[in-house]
């Protein structure tokens, strides 16, 4: 079976072109493009050519190369389409070919798998049948033509030493604050880009409203664009939260629409100076992979030319696993999703909050005075080692009445923190705000 792109002509030249001028998208092409996917025979042709090309040892092709093997074919129209391809020069749309190309290939796979699939449980071999969709789920999991995060050491001193300073002078690498300034000034000013931190607390205990805090924070503080993933609520209970921290009016006015004219004239002017910078998308049909993440921000980037800064992901323990390992356990499901998601931060390079569920609290727990450690995380530890700092919030059933709540930095990748921090709670307002100094737990039970 044959599967033909579904791009016009041109779409199908530039990715030729794409193979010509950047070596690595080619090397990954070569294992997952086939010539059959064109729907012009010329350029089938033309890359089977860059694939013997590559298996003569030559690496990705160059103009001199495709001009010289069409010219020993003596086909004018042969000619024509190799010249077309030439004249395209560099590609500025790289990614967004590649995207797309990713998403056809995977259809690809799966359309011939399920073909075959279908005809082997139809003469009754349901074992054969159910393997191969599985291998071919496998398959698409694997489908990438992003480049490889590889470094020649050595050889990349003088480039990554320049790209140091551009970044400094540019005040590129200043992180996101989190509201702790004490905290923003032990890890170099909060979140950085490729970063993801996480929060453990007990259900209802704040997770939510932290994050919502944390994406507010990006957007009043640093004035980047936040977006804020929902794989639990529902779109207008996120909203309605957002609105009670920029208003500053108490949340249950905010839900009934019970907002005064001078405050809505504050927000309609505040809002229209923050347009474009915060995108709620809610996800919440409890079967949400790393690919409805990475479909949802390309499609923002491509279709809405909205680059996020932040990402909120609320929250991480709901993500499943992909493919192959869908049917997977609890455990091994999160943790799937866990390096999922941190790998798609790393190559997207933003900056990332997100939560964990901790254990069910033993009765009485509430009352009692204790700080959560990843030691209480629900489900799977390992997923501790897969973000780049975490923490715990921290309140009995008296500290939230008096709004109050202790938040603990338990860990950082490249910071020394382990320190609790006490911050105004206040849920009438969805405001979680930062304390003047450090809280020293006394007799705190830590677990």
């Amino acid at each position: 079976m044959s599967a033909q792109f579904e791009f016009d002509l041109q779409f199908q030249r530039s990715i030729l072109r794409l193979m010509m001028v950047d070596e690595e998208f080619a090397l990954k092409s070569y294992g997952w493009v086939e010539p059959g996917y064109f729907t012009s025979s010329f350029l089938g042709w033309i890359f089977k050519c860059f694939c013997a090309c590559f298996n003569q040892g030559h690496g990705h092709p160059t103009d001199l190369i495709l001009r010289d093997s069409v010219r020993r074919m003596g086909n004018p129209q042969l000619a024509g389409e190799a010249e077309a391809i030439i004249r395209l020069g560099p590609v500025s749309e790289g990614e967004y070919i590649k995207s797309r190309l990713v998403e056809f290939v995977r259809q690809a796979i799966f359309a011939r798998a399920h073909e075959e699939s279908a005809a082997l449980f139809n003469e009754g071999k349901r074992d054969k049948a159910y393997d191969i969709m599985a291998h071919a789920q496998e398959q698409i999991q694997d489908v990438t033509f992003d480049k490889e995060d590889r470094s020649w050491f050595f050889d990349s001193f003088r480039d990554r030493q320049h790209k140091r300073v551009a970044e400094h002078a540019a005040h590129l690498n200043v992180g996101i604050c989190t509201g702790i300034p004490e905290l923003d000034n032990m890890t170099g000013g909060g979140v950085q880009p490729t970063e993801v931190w996480c929060m453990l607390a007990y259900a209802k205990r704040g997770k939510t409203t932290w994050l919502t805090n944390q994406g507010f924070n990006c957007i009043r503080a640093n004035q980047k664009p936040v977006l804020h993933l929902s794989l639990e609520n529902v779109t207008k209970q996120v909203e309605n939260r957002y609105d009670a921290l920029f208003s500053g009016e108490l949340y249950q006015k905010v839900k009934i629409g019970e907002l005064d004219y001078a405050t809505q004239r504050y927000l309609e002017e505040e809002y229209s100076q923050n347009r474009r910078m915060l995108v709620i998308r809610t996800l919440n049909d409890f079967n949400i992979n790393i690919q409805h993440i990475v479909r949802e921000v390309r499609y923002l980037k491509a279709a809405k030319n909205f680059n996020p800064a932040m990402i909120i992901l609320d929250y991480m323990d709901l993500g499943r696993a992909m493919g192959g390992t869908a049917t997977a356990s609890e455990t091994e499901a999160q943790l799937a999703f866990a390096r999922d998601y941190k790998r798609f931060i790393n190559q997207e390079e933003k900056a990332s909050w997100s939560a964990w569920q901790a254990q069910r609290p033993k009765r009485g727990t509430d009352e009692k005075e204790h700080i959560l450690t990843t030691a209480t995380m629900a489900d799977c530890y390992a997923k501790a080692r897969v973000v780049d700092a975490y923490g715990s919030l921290n309140a009995t059933n008296t500290e939230m009445k008096e709004n109050r709540m202790r938040v603990y930095m338990e860990n950082h990748r490249d910071a020394a923190v382990n320190k609790v921090w006490m911050i105004e709670n206040d849920l009438g307002r969805m405001k979680m705000a930062s304390a003047s100094y450090t809280y020293e737990p006394q007799d705190s039970e830590w677990t």
